[in-house]
């Protein structure tokens, strides 16, 4: 399955560490679909909550992302 979702804002729900997949919460269709997500800096740790922009995808369900203050998503 393959989605468009470069550019799209989500939500972490479980920590992002240095070496190691998180996973993000991304609005897609008509609903939000969970994604692995790995962080583009590769030494950030990025904690749960956090808002972030995917940035790239990295194939399948894998995305790249970049914290961002853009807006705020609810919790």
């Amino acid at each position: 399955m393959s989605l468009d979702v470069v550019g799209k804002l989500a939500r972490v729900t479980a920590e992002i560490t240095p070496g190691h997949l998180g996973e993000v919460m991304i609005e897609v269709r008509q609903g939000t679909e969970r994604f692995l997500a790995r962080a583009a800096d590769k030494d950030a740790t990025i904690p749960r909550y956090t808002q972030v922009l995917v940035v790239g995808s990295l194939g399948g369900r894998t995305v790249e992302v970049a914290p961002t203050d853009a807006m705020r998503l609810p919790r």
